[in-house]
């Protein structure tokens, strides 16, 4: 991440009325993304490239859902739509506009991680979250819904 970059502070998606607060994290123990445990607010990978740099995903990740806090506000992932804006005000700086060139569930067996967190390609946005139907008897949702945005000019 290039030091000038600012630090992503809210990610809106007016289309689906979503807005929530983006903490920084970082990686759990068990080797994957850290994701904040109250679903109203979704993190940023700090290790990753940030919403300023001139290549690199910028990932944020949250969960849909908890036992404590209930349904957040990331289900309305699955209504966004391609040519949706997705918007990421830092806490300096330019707001950053990308505009959603795919939304779609992958097995989380089959999540291509090397290209979400991709430090060094062409600047975009992933935005992820639990998806499929729930799978109780392996403790979680079967897939990862994933929104991929570009830069706007």
């Amino acid at each position: 991440m290039a030091a000038q970059s600012p630090t992503p502070a809210r990610l809106v998606v007016p289309a689906v009325g979503l807005d929530l607060p983006i903490a920084a994290t970082g990686v759990a123990e068990d080797g994957q993304m850290a994701l904040p445990p109250d679903p109203r607010t979704i993190g940023w990978y700090r290790y990753g490239s940030g919403p300023g740099d001139r290549v690199g995903s910028v990932v944020l990740g949250g969960h849909v859902d908890s036992r404590e806090f209930g349904a957040g506000p990331l289900v309305r992932l699955r209504k966004v739509r391609r040519g949706d804006v997705v918007e990421v005000r830092s806490t300096a700086g330019p707001v950053v506009r990308y505009r959603v060139v795919e939304v779609r569930d992958i097995p989380k067996k089959k999540l291509a991680v090397g290209y979400l967190f991709d430090r060094a390609g062409p600047r975009r946005l992933q935005v992820v979250t639990c998806g499929g139907p729930y799978d109780a008897g392996n403790g979680g949702y079967r897939d990862n819904l994933v929104v991929t945005a570009d830069p706007m000019p």
